[in-house]
């Protein structure tokens, strides 16, 4: 019994200890702060396991070059013992049974082995120059993942917004359909199709804010901020939308909550002069501003010599197939001897005598199996000519990658101005209905059919907008070109140690890719 009371209590400070490590632990997000693009990045970087796995691949690359050049450094061992000295001559002047220890230090250095090591040394430095770039990709694969989660998360927050707004419509609408009911002017179907609308507003309400908070939970995963509280994000120039139907005292989001309990006491005459301006705006009426369309600053034929210079995976298969030459340089000289010198002392004691000596040597080694040596070069071949493949695989590949975003891109800027048409129209058309049906000229269902064509504008407009920036996203990381310098800034939250790598990514927009014997530079 007391035994069990001995395990409780100490599962329970372990516990108590547990929950105490984790509070003590700062988030990097405070509640409700307000997160830009930018911030984003800074954080997911900081916090990326994938970057730090890369991190530690490039510490075991650069292990492995500094293996290689070991070779070139002298061996230093040493031994003790004793060894039992056995003389069966009964004549022999001392023991015929004898315990002797002995000490022996030897240092040993490669003087030449005809290139093998130098070609070691080379594939392993190629390797590690892999090592970067896979190092530097990661960096650029995180920005793209939180680019699109953060786009997703503001296509999710503009839907919401719409079908709230939408939702306050229904309300206003409901009422005007009762009171026309009521006074006899209408009948009562215009009264039960309101009710219909108002419940389906209600649950399409529940499902855009269920959506909201499952992308937001999924750019927070992106950001790797696990139990880090809510966070808001900012729009950016290129999603800058804005859904204001109402005044800013009836889009209180503190009236809306999860049980979805909205505002149904509102009176038909505290929304019925709403003036019907939901368009792509800031928090002014006034002031109308669209979401910029970005100006690529090069033509399609510039976007592939671009995706060709700065494009980390094809420098990674580069460094690889040069890695590759080197191996099979280095089985072919395999054969050949290793030139070693050596110089040695021992010692040894007896009861009447000890031992000195000094031996210094030459040597010049070698051993070779003819028939794996051959099936050795063999593969080894086979291997460079398949990373030569690769390399042709993946230009063609990113040819036409870059080809079809490129095309998207000019594709969503299309979209983009033929929606904001057709959201203007829908508006025109909802007006004019809700006009008519004022003055009792239409039924209620061919009013909630304008503002349902007028509220599947604006949503089409939002996944319009959604679809223009991951092209762009797309174009970039398919480019590795970053239209909105990113890297830069996130370069000031960067806590690893590898700023000349660093600084060479940020360079990329305008590196010359130059070839060089044991390596690949960028200027």
């Amino acid at each position: 019994m007391q035994k069990i009371k001995a395990i409780l209590l100490i599962l329970i400070l372990f516990c108590w200890n547990t929950s105490s490590v984790f509070a003590i632990e700062e988030s990097p997000v405070k509640k409700d702060q307000m997160l830009t693009l930018e911030d984003c990045v800074g954080i997911a970087i900081n916090h990326s396991p994938n970057i730090k796995k890369y991190e530690y691949n490039l510490e075991v690359a650069k292990s492995n070059v500094g293996i290689a050049k070991s070779n070139y450094f002298p061996t230093l061992g040493a031994g003790a013992g004793i060894y039992q000295d056995y003389n069966s001559n009964k004549n022999y002047d001392g023991s015929s049974n004898r315990n002797l220890p002995s000490v022996d230090v030897y240092l040993s250095q490669l003087i030449w082995n005809f290139g093998k090591t130098s070609a070691l040394i080379r594939m392993e430095k190629f390797y590690q120059l892999a090592a970067e770039y896979q190092f530097m990709d990661s960096i650029c694969n995180t920005i793209y993942d939180v680019k699109t989660k953060y786009y997703n998360a503001l296509k999710a927050q503009g839907i919401r917004d719409i079908e709230y707004n939408n939702t306050l419509i229904c309300i206003k609408n409901y009422w005007r359909a009762k009171k026309f009911y009521e006074s006899g002017k209408k009948p009562k179907i215009d009264f039960v199709n309101a009710e219909v609308c108002l419940t389906e507003a209600k649950m399409r309400l529940t499902d855009a804010q269920t959506a909201y908070d499952v992308a937001m939970a999924d750019l927070a995963n992106s950001l790797y901020i696990a139990f880090a509280p809510d966070f808001k994000i900012k729009k950016i120039k290129t999603f800058n939308f804005y859904d204001i139907y109402t005044p800013q005292e009836l889009y209180d989001k503190s009236k809306y909550t999860k049980e979805n309990k909205l505002p149904e006491t509102l009176q038909d005459k505290n929304i019925k002069n709403i003036a019907y301006r939901t368009r792509i705006e800031k928090n002014t009426v006034s002031e109308i501003v669209t979401s910029e369309l970005l100006e690529l600053p090069f033509s399609m034929d510039k976007a592939f010599d671009l995706a060709y210079k700065n494009s980390p995976d094809l420098w990674v298969l580069d460094a690889t197939l040069d890695a590759m030459k080197q191996s099979l340089l280095y089985i072919k000289r395999e054969y050949y001897p290793d030139i070693t010198g050596n110089i040695g002392y021992g010692f040894n004691n007896t009861r009447t005598l000890s031992n000195n000596n000094l031996n210094m040597a030459v040597n010049m080694t070698t051993a070779i199996n003819f028939k794996q040596l051959k099936h050795e070069i063999d593969r080894a071949k086979a291997e460079v000519n398949l990373a030569s493949n690769d390399i042709d695989l993946f230009k063609q590949d990113l040819y036409f990658e870059v080809k079809k975003c490129f095309l998207n891109v000019n594709k969503g800027e299309q979209q983009v101005i033929n929606v904001q048409s057709k959201v203007e129209e829908a508006l025109e058309n909802y007006k004019l209905a809700d006009a008519r049906y004022d003055k009792l000229q239409i039924d209620y269902l061919t009013l909630q059919q304008a503002r349902t064509d007028y509220n599947n504008a604006k949503i089409l407009y939002v996944n319009t907008l959604y679809d223009y920036n991951m092209s762009l996203a797309n174009l970039e990381i398919a480019m590795h070109y970053h239209l909105d310098d990113l890297h830069h800034k996130a370069r000031h939250a960067l806590q690893y140690h590898y700023q000349e790598i660093f600084d060479e990514l940020e360079s990329v927009l305008h590196c010359e890719y130059i070839d060089k014997e044991e390596g690949h530079k960028h200027k």
